[in-house]
């Protein structure tokens, strides 16, 4: 590695240090006790972050910085990609489906600077084959280190954080946070750990929430509120944060229309992370050299965007089909604020319809009550809703997963969790985690030490929830028992893969109560599937759930996924039913979206709301599902079953293997659709096929095309080619879509 840094100075961009950079350089004694740095945002905790990573990369050994989203990873990989081009080796690992096949085995000779997510360095973490490479980390740095405590994030973040105390060869910890309200507890834990904590903010935030009645307009209140911002200051620069990724790319368009005479002769600019790295570092450059005076971001990126501004504005409070923003969040954003010796001004715009009364939301602002920092399996209402032992029955299976054949005792396992920061209450639930895993996927060694069944380590490393890996496989070998002829897997469908998923997972949003009406659109829609040859009714619709009351047999389906049914008799049959009808009908929601059918038409025709409010997070999900389920569809998850349940020949085996990879490519197939859910989504996949996987235009060239009205391929056909440009794809890209079109009618 050629770079050479001995002091944090050498990091920073005007050389000279901020209040908690100084502390660092003065109090921290040695390179290899843990740390904790807490201070405000804007005080350059990143910096101190990375001065410690490249310290362990002289040393040649593996650095990790972790940041909670994957839009952040990407941010932190463009940013310090392009910062040590030619010095060293940047990599990126987010989990992200196409990155599934990773290898972390052999560690490089020379370190490496990896950027990743929590769950995908602890998914990397389960594999024992990742031991030396594991072994020669050095330094792992996690930034909004508070997140432990959240209910979405904290149980891998700890379990990761766990892990790497226990490591035989412990590398460094480094976390960073600007909202921890005790220090101490983070010291204990993490002993020997060195704290460096800085409380005054500089240079000072002004916070002030803008009450709107139920009359108000919001863009209209937005447009009045960046108008008065940009013509008191010419040197102004705001920052807008709204909750989705659509919603920065239409109100960037509106706003540059209200306020064209002083926005900048670039715009207002959206920033998110489903643009391109070129993209996004292109609009960062106009609005650092001043081309554009606003930006747009989601607040997502908020825990970690890096666009110094003036003025921060937050217009939305409430976040449909996500939990709503704290107060720490809020200052998370409000902290972009600020910069150099300029102050900051934050606004925060409350409506009628929020959670919050704008007296009580300033007050809370002011007061800057930043939370405990505690494990997420002290706050109750967080985990205990459901039953105990389901959130440690994924840590002790992760835990099983890195130790292989080996195995463990229920003592080494519990004196693991002891040193989490949930402690006893995750060692507490151990027995009951063990005893799921007991009922489905654990074995015995030859001493008799807890080890994973074939299935349970494919699922963990696929990071897969496990009841539903274990659903979706008892389902196929209920299906194998069935019918040794394998006629009925012969008629499996794509669909029925995004069933059994709508089914077994929890995360799927609930676009519809079931109805007489629902019920009726979902037969409507079959009999539509099965009158199109180029499609097929889901095999699990057309053969178990679908039927009228007391003429359905949904019910065996639940049974084979392992899905607890709280009714009985004709009353749980009757459920099952409805289930199955809102399961089919969500899977057929996402199917029509994947082929490109617009929002609004999928809205009318099916009678759902707020899809775009749900469909981005539904996608991403249902993309790692598939993923998952791609790896558990192995022959050697199903052989014990067909030779010593269903006494199958080697014919029937091959045979099956033969379905099952057929499945496998059926799931790829779907990944494809889903990820482009788009009317021009066809185009990409075509020219995707025709140039093995290199087509040069992505997801960024088909929402240009949609924004300039563009909805199908036939109207992209009558444009010329700068016609196409004016919408702002690049021209060789334009080139080859125009290319593409052409051979295609030919």
């Amino acid at each position: 590695m050629a770079v050479e840094v001995s002091s944090i100075l050498a990091l920073a961009p005007s050389k000279t240090l901020t209040d908690l950079q100084v502390a660092y350089k003065e109090e921290i004694v040695g390179d290899e006790t843990n740390l904790l740095i807490s201070a405000p945002t804007n005080s350059g905790k990143s910096l101190i972050g990375e001065h410690c990573l490249l310290q362990v990369l002289k040393a040649q050994k593996i650095a990790i910085l972790v940041e909670p989203l994957r839009a952040l990873a990407q941010e932190k990989y463009d940013e310090l990609s392009s910062k040590y081009k030619g010095t060293l080796k940047v990599s990126i690992s987010t989990g992200d489906y196409r990155l599934l096949d990773e290898q972390y085995t052999n560690p490089p000779p020379n370190g490496e600077l990896i950027i990743a997510t929590p769950e995908r360095l602890e998914a990397i973490f389960r594999n024992p084959k990742a031991q030396p490479w594991i072994d020669n980390i050095g330094c792992v740095v996690v930034d909004e280190a508070h997140l432990v405590a959240d209910k979405f994030r904290g149980a891998t973040l700890e379990h990761l954080i766990t892990t790497l105390k226990c490591l035989e060869s412990k590398p460094r910890g480094v976390l960073l946070s600007a909202t921890i309200g005790n220090v101490e507890k983070v010291r204990n834990w993490l002993e020997p750990c060195q704290v460096v904590s800085v409380e005054k903010r500089y240079p000072p935030l002004h916070k002030h929430v803008i009450a709107l009645s139920e009359t108000d307009n919001i863009t209209e209140k937005v447009v009045e509120w960046l108008r008065t911002v940009l013509l008191q200051d010419q040197k102004a620069q705001a920052l807008i944060f709204v909750y989705q990724t659509k919603q920065t790319e239409a109100l960037a368009s509106e706003l540059t229309k209200a306020v064209a005479d002083i926005c900048g002769e670039a715009g207002v600019l959206p920033y998110h992370s489903k643009l391109s790295s070129q993209q996004r570092n292109e609009n960062r450059e106009l609005f650092i050299s001043g081309a554009s005076r606003v930006v747009i971001s989601t607040s997502a990126l908020a825990m970690g965007i890096n666009l110094p501004c003036t003025h921060v504005l937050v217009r939305d409070l409430t976040f449909q089909g996500a939990s709503n923003p704290d107060v720490s969040t809020l200052l998370q954003m409000m902290g972009r604020a600020g910069r150099g010796n300029i102050e900051g001004h934050a606004y925060v715009l409350c409506k009628p319809s929020d959670d919050w009364q704008p007296e009580v939301l300033q007050q809370s602002l002011d007061d800057e009550v930043l939370p405990d920092f505690k494990s997420v399996f002290e706050v109750e209402e967080d985990w205990r809703n459901t039953r105990e032992d389901d959130v440690a029955t994924i840590q002790v299976s992760a835990y099983l997963s890195r130790k292989g054949d080996v195995g463990a005792t229920q003592q080494e396992i519990e004196l693991f969790f002891q040193q989490s920061l949930g402690g006893q209450y995750l060692a507490d639930n151990v027995a009951g985690a063990l005893t799921w895993l007991e009922r489905h996927l654990l074995a015995w060694n030859e001493d008799g030490n807890f080890k994973l069944t074939v299935l349970g380590k494919k699922a963990c490393l696929s990071v897969l929830p496990l009841p539903l890996a274990y659903g979706y496989t008892n389902l196929l070998r209920d299906l194998m028992s069935l019918d040794d002829s394998d006629e009925v897997l012969k008629e499996w469908q794509p669909l029925d893969h995004i069933i059994a998923l709508n089914l077994l997972h929890d995360g799927i949003p609930n676009l519809g109560r079931f109805s007489a009406k629902l019920e009726s659109i979902v037969d409507a829609w079959a009999e539509k599937q099965s009158q199109n040859r180029s499609s097929e009714v889901p095999l699990l619709f057309k053969e178990w759930l679908r039927g009228k009351k007391d003429y359905s047999k949904a019910i065996e389906v639940f049974g084979s996924l392992n899905i607890s049914i709280p009714k009985q008799g004709k009353q749980a049959d009757e459920w099952a039913r409805k289930k199955g009808y809102q399961a089919t009908y969500a899977a057929a929601i996402l199917q029509e979206r994947s082929l490109g059918v617009s929002v609004p038409r999928i809205e009318k025709q099916f009678g759902v709301k707020n899809l775009a409010g749900v469909e981005e997070r539904w996608r991403d999900d249902m993309l790692w599902l598939l993923a998952g389920l791609s790896k558990l569809l192995d022959i050697r998850t199903f052989y014990f079953h067909l030779v010593e349940e269903c006494e199958a020949s080697k014919e029937r085996i091959k045979r099956v293997k033969g379905l099952l990879k057929k499945q496998q490519r059926q799931i790829h197939k779907l990944m494809e659709q889903i990820k482009y859910c788009s009317a021009l989504g066809p185009l990409i996949r075509d020219m995707q096929q025709s140039n093995r996987g290199k087509a040069g235009v992505g997801i960024q060239t088909i929402r240009n095309l949609e924004d300039g009205g563009i909805e199908s391929i036939a109207q992209l056909a009558k444009l010329s080619l700068d016609e196409i440009v004016s919408m702002g794809v690049r021209r060789d890209i334009t080139e080859k879509i125009s290319g593409y079109i052409r051979r295609r009618r030919v």
